[in-house]
């Protein structure tokens, strides 16, 4: 009996609630938001996949996406299971689950996300932590304020410096004297200023382009620092240089100074002061103890790749250096108090979450400003960007922090707890949504490490680091295959993983290896490498799919080498792909889609199945029909709108080139099909840019979009059909 999703899948309406999801993620599906991972797709997109592929054809989709399921009989397999969105959801319908990645931090993050734990246990241990821990650490925020009183330091602003090579004068790296503003200027225009000339804080207005401090008189402008772009100029000597060159001459990273404090008053009020002596004393007490604790910390060196190799030209040569002085020595208080847990799960639970307060307690990040949460984490460029002006926070933290150990426990930790507990569904009710509750299993599963525990009766899930092209699966063994591959780009999330690893592996001891980075990872800027990978692991897919399984992945991608290179992988492999479905993505408003020049929100499910490779004289070079490609489309297109979905030109040809994947497999040769493919692929790019030209990036911003969607697709099915049979004549 074929599956639902062969023939008939409701993308539209779940392309609604996936962008409800996507505005709050880590409180919709809090359990993969337990440690960072990259690129999470949206957990309703893919509960609506695996009840797509395991309901059968005619069955009522919505009621069982609202409703208790057990497929208990079905496996379930994702070769790149990242953040564990498939395994998870998966776990909540009651299927078998085989999860893998070739990245450990992915592994770990998942099987802490996935395993079972004893509330209470996880209180009590927190608990424990709290009192031996935060006293240590704590001491090295306190502070005295200006009206004398004891205080908690919040956050720390700093500066790097550079020594002038012309004058030997140290110079601040400022790139702005505004270190402080609200994050939403038009509710609060207030800032905070750094005097140039006697270091004072001065009040003033975000946009304000003159300041005169009133304690040395000193008329600045506070939009302007001494570093624009590349360049430096010394306020000692007036000089310009170029900091990159200044950097190939110095043994390591930037020094770097503290020029300003966030406190916490006894009374709840947040104030910002100067550095003060009681401060200083602080700074040197943390210095001493430094020094004594560096040989703890092994030097691993960063290595160059695409992700870190701006890092490296700031001569951060291990990842150690990442973190101040004040962050290692707490850094080093926080392993030792999580090494000496006994429980593995309990441990490996508080390793991440201490691997996670990292993300945002490094001389990477920078303060995001008030009215939001205050520390922009060292993600927020894909590539690992230095900062001139770093924040170093309360590691910590208190009632008022952000990003600190004891608030993320509340917000991933226990957040998690919940969620596991009783899984629920968003139900959309006009403009608002409401939780359905009581209708999944709980996401509380011993994790089996080796398939054999997993095939007998001590669990339902097996998890495993390494190549999936090789995992240790029999053939003919799995019900689906469902998955989100990584892209085709320069985005390698091996490169970013290992400074997570680095920290993982000092208390968990996961390996002997240095680093995660591997050649068999499926991320490459070479089309011919990334196909390769690709189809290994694809090939390894159909294998242990069995006969009549389904293999379902989301993809896509604005180049032409992305989709040549997932054609070429689904057809080497030996699958055929029969369906393809757009649906929501991202939140419309993530930083990668509003820096985009061309924005895709849209993802396609692509459904595949095995197929047997057909004879030279069933070889039909007019199979494809690129007139029913695009009726398809526009029909998909037309459906997303009707529902309200906004679709871009971007997601037109993501939409189109999914349909025309859908005919390419009926030339049933393989050389042919990738002409043909590449052929129309040119075609739509130079019609879409037309397009773009004429009506603007996004369609549907134009008050005509409709229309103009409209004919898009109709006068395409002519130009491109004629083209073809022209071409052919």
């Amino acid at each position: 009996m074929p599956k639902l999703i062969e023939s008939d899948f409701p993308f539209a309406r779940l392309s609604l609630i996936a962008e409800r999801e996507s505005w709050r993620k880590e409180i919709y599906r809090p359990v993969y938001y337990l440690h960072k991972w990259w690129a999470r797709r949206l957990g309703s997109v893919f509960r609506g996949i695996l009840l797509g592929a395991c309901l059968e054809e005619g069955d009522d989709f919505w009621k069982h996406f609202y409703a208790a399921n057990d497929f208990k009989d079905t496996v379930v397999f994702d070769p790149f299971m990242g953040s564990g969105v498939t395994v998870g959801e998966a776990v909540k319908i009651g299927c078998r689950v085989i999860g893998r990645d070739i990245n450990p931090v992915a592994w770990l993050s998942c099987r802490t996300a996935l395993s079972k734990y004893s509330v209470s246990e996880v209180f009590r241990t927190y608990g424990e932590l709290e009192e031996k821990l935060a006293p240590r650490i704590l001491q090295y925020y306190r502070t005295t304020a200006d009206r004398g009183e004891d205080a908690t330091v919040l956050y720390y602003f700093l500066v790097k410096v550079v020594t002038c090579r012309n004058c030997a004068g140290d110079i601040d790296l400022f790139k702005t004297r505004i270190f402080s503003r609200n994050a939403i200027t038009r509710k609060d225009p207030t800032a905070r200023s750094v005097c140039p000339g006697c270091g004072a804080l001065n009040r003033t207005l975000f946009n304000a382009k003159k300041v005169n401090c009133p304690d040395c008189s000193t008329a600045y402008n506070p939009q302007e620092g001494n570093i624009k772009g590349p360049k430096v100029t010394c306020n000692h000597c007036g000089k310009d240089f170029k900091l990159v060159d200044r950097m190939r001459s110095l043994e390591g990273p930037l020094k770097y100074r503290r020029y300003a404090k966030m406190i916490l008053l006894s009374d709840g009020r947040k104030t910002y002061e100067p550095l003060n002596e009681c401060d200083r004393e602080i700074e040197q007490q943390v210095y001493e103890e430094y020094t004594k604790i560096l040989k703890f910390f092994p030097e691993i060196s960063i290595e160059p790749g695409y992700n870190t190799n701006q890092m490296l030209n700031h001569n951060y040569r291990f990842w150690h250096e990442v973190l101040s002085d004040r962050q290692l020595v707490c850094a080093k208080h926080a392993m030792d108090a999580i090494n000496g847990i006994v429980s593995e799960d309990l441990r490996l639970l508080f390793a991440c979450l201490f691997s996670g307060v990292l993300e945002f307690n490094n001389l990477f990040t920078s303060f995001k400003g008030e009215g939001t949460g205050a520390v922009r984490h060292m993600f927020a460029h894909h590539v690992l960007k230095p900062e001139m002006m770093p924040l170093e926070a309360n590691l910590w933290g208190t009632s008022k922090s952000s990003g600190a150990f004891s608030t993320l426990f509340q917000s991933r930790v226990k957040r998690a707890l919940d969620y596991k507990a009783d899984p629920f569904e968003l139900r959309l009710n006009g403009s608002s949504s409401g939780k359905v509750r009581g209708i999944n299993l709980p996401i509380n599963v011993k994790v089996s490490g080796h398939y054999g525990d997993f095939n007998g009766d001590s669990g339902n899930v097996y998890l495993s680091a390494g190549d999936s092209g090789s995992i240790d699966l029999p053939d003919n063994s799995v019900d689906l295959v469902i998955t989100d591959p990584p892209f085709f780009d320069n985005v390698h999330y091996s490169q970013l993983a290992d400074f997570f690893y680095y920290w993982l592996n000092q208390i968990l001891a996961v390996s002997g290896r240095d680093t995660t980075r591997s050649a068999d990872e499926v991320q490459d800027t070479e089309p011919e490498a990334f196909t390769r990978k690709l189809t290994h692991v694809f090939g390894k897919c159909r294998s242990v799919l069995k006969p009549n399984g389904l293999f379902i992945f989301t993809y896509h991608h604005s180049r032409h080498e992305g989709w040549r290179a997932v054609h070429r992988a689904i057809r080497h492999a030996g699958f055929a792909c029969i369906q393809t479905y757009p649906i929501k993505a991202e939140m419309s408003v993530s930083m990668p889609l509003q820096q985009a020049k061309s924005p895709i929100h849209l993802d396609l499910i692509l459904v595949c199945k095995k197929e047997k490779i057909k004879t030279a004289s069933e070889f039909d070079p007019y199979a494809a029909d690129i007139s029913k490609a695009v009726c398809t489309a526009k029909q998909q297109i037309y459906s997303l709108r009707s529902e309200g979905v906004k679709v871009s030109l971007g997601d037109a040809k993501v939409v189109i080139m999914g349909s025309l994947l859908c005919e390419t497999h009926l030339i049933c040769n393989l050389e042919e099909e990738e002409s043909f493919l590449g052929e129309v692929e040119q075609d739509i790019d130079a019609y879409v840019n037309e397009v773009i030209a004429a009506q603007g990036e996004v369609l549907y911003e134009k008050a005509t979009g409709e229309h103009v969607q409209l004919a898009l697709f109709e006068d395409m099915s002519r130009y491109l059909s004629q083209k073809k049979y022209a071409d052919e004549g």
